[in-house]
């Protein structure tokens, strides 16, 4: 929201100071780059990962609740061990990213270093793996 927010003052800010451009002011200006987050339902992830060739899903939680059962083809990279954001260097920041956690909590968290890390689409299991249906 505050992203959104940030690229509506920055355009209008452009159109009203238009005229006054010179070389140097250009030369500062920082180009926004559209990105999508989605915090869908539970059918909504599953049809958007359907669509999908190869998704790039990934499950945030500790291993041990990885391994106790997750989404069937999800990549466990834990959020909390301190390696996440190196481990994120690995995937396509292009491909949109399905991501999940138990409840919804850690997963908006990951989003929003996906965010910085330049990925453009990102969606967000609600309720987490809690609320996948077994």
């Amino acid at each position: 929201m505050i992203m959104k927010r940030l690229f509506y003052i920055t355009v209008l800010a452009g159109f009203s100071f238009g005229s006054c451009n010179s070389p140097a002011h250009e030369e500062n200006q920082t180009t926004q780059q559209l990105v999508i987050y989605k915090k869908v339902n539970a059918v909504e992830f599953k049809n958007a990962m359907a669509s999908e060739k190869n998704p790039q899903l990934i499950d945030v939680r500790t291993p041990k609740e990885f391994q106790a059962g997750t989404i069937t083809g999800a990549e466990n990279l834990n959020f909390l061990d301190g390696t996440f954001k190196n481990a994120i260097s690995n995937l396509e920041k292009s491909k949109p990213i399905y991501i999940f956690c138990a409840a919804g909590g850690r997963s908006g968290k990951a989003s929003a270093a996906l965010r910085q890390e330049g990925f453009t689409t990102i969606i967000d299991l609600k309720g987490g793996y809690n609320g996948w249906p077994k």
